[in-house]
């Protein structure tokens, strides 16, 4: 049995979506409104979605592959806390 070429196509696609789903986790997420800032350790590519300007709101980057460790603090640079689930 052959597929066809939409059937390659939508396997494709299919795997792709599966593998964003298992692979991309947020990393680095900055404490606006006295949140914790969260950082990560990427295993894979940390790609930042917004600057670390006043203007654009809290720094945000995603970990494309495996997030090995999480770290948060109070404050940006401040002491480390426990991490909320």
């Amino acid at each position: 049995m052959r597929l066809k070429p939409l059937h390659k196509l939508l396997l494709a696609l299919g795997l792709w979506v599966v593998a964003g789903f298992l692979l991309v986790r947020e990393c680095t997420y900055g404490g606006g409104m006295g949140a914790a800032y969260k950082t990560c350790e990427c295993l894979g590519i940390e790609w930042e979605l917004y600057d670390s300007r006043p203007a654009d709101g809290p720094r945000k980057t995603i970990c494309i592959g495996i997030v090995q460790s999480r770290t948060c603090y109070r404050f940006d640079g401040g002491p480390a806390i426990d991490c909320p689930r």
